[in-house]
């Protein structure tokens, strides 16, 4: 898709370029990514790299860094959209869904936390050979979600939950950094 847009623009300006890659490019990247959510470094660096290269397809863009790209451009980082869409489920499993039919890794406390009153259990993986090296939407969102203070966990409506978590976020290292730290644990960041 972004071949295509370069192929069919003779001249891609930012604000052209990020329309249509917003529109066409990301939402494949972003597919179900609650659920296949890559963790090895390898895995990230490639899609990743889709966005670099789209990027470097702007007029004038070619000689600027990633970091520099994404900033002209007011575009985040995959990994820091993945973050974001994580979160964004883990709200709607707290407010939205019914919370008899959620899976069982995913329960809430019942007793209300000085943090904010959505706070997930802490459970321990069990995925085979692994452990607790998982990379279960229930299992690497659980610490992030809990340590959100209360005034995004417990907002009234979804939209104000995105306003207030980009707000938050805006100075977020994975915001333009991609191989920055991951919000996932530090013993998942394996090289293979």
């Amino acid at each position: 898709m972004a071949g295509l847009i370069r192929r069919n623009f003779t001249y891609l300006d930012a604000r052209s370029f990020k329309t249509l890659y917003v529109t066409l490019v990301r939402p494949h990247l972003e597919y179900c990514q609650p659920v296949w959510s890559p963790f090895l470094r390898k895995h990230i660096n490639e899609i990743e790299k889709v966005q670099m290269r789209a990027t470097k397809n702007i007029d004038g863009f070619g000689e600027l860094t990633y970091e520099e790209r994404l900033r002209r451009l007011d575009l985040p980082t995959l990994v820091h959209r993945r973050k974001r869409g994580d979160m964004i489920e883990v709200y709607k499993h707290a407010r939205s869904y019914d919370k008899s039919a959620l899976s069982p890794s995913m329960q809430f406390r019942e007793r209300p936390s000085r943090k904010h009153n959505h706070q997930v259990m802490r459970r321990d993986a069990i995925d085979g050979l692994r452990g607790k090296l998982t990379n279960s939407f229930y299992y690497r969102t659980t610490a992030t979600w809990n340590d959100l203070p209360k005034h995004i966990a417990e907002s009234e409506s979804l939209n104000s939950f995105k306003s207030r978590i980009d707000e938050y976020w805006k100075n977020d290292e994975n915001r333009l950094q991609f191989n920055a730290k991951p919000y996932q644990h530090n013993d998942m960041n394996s090289t293979e």
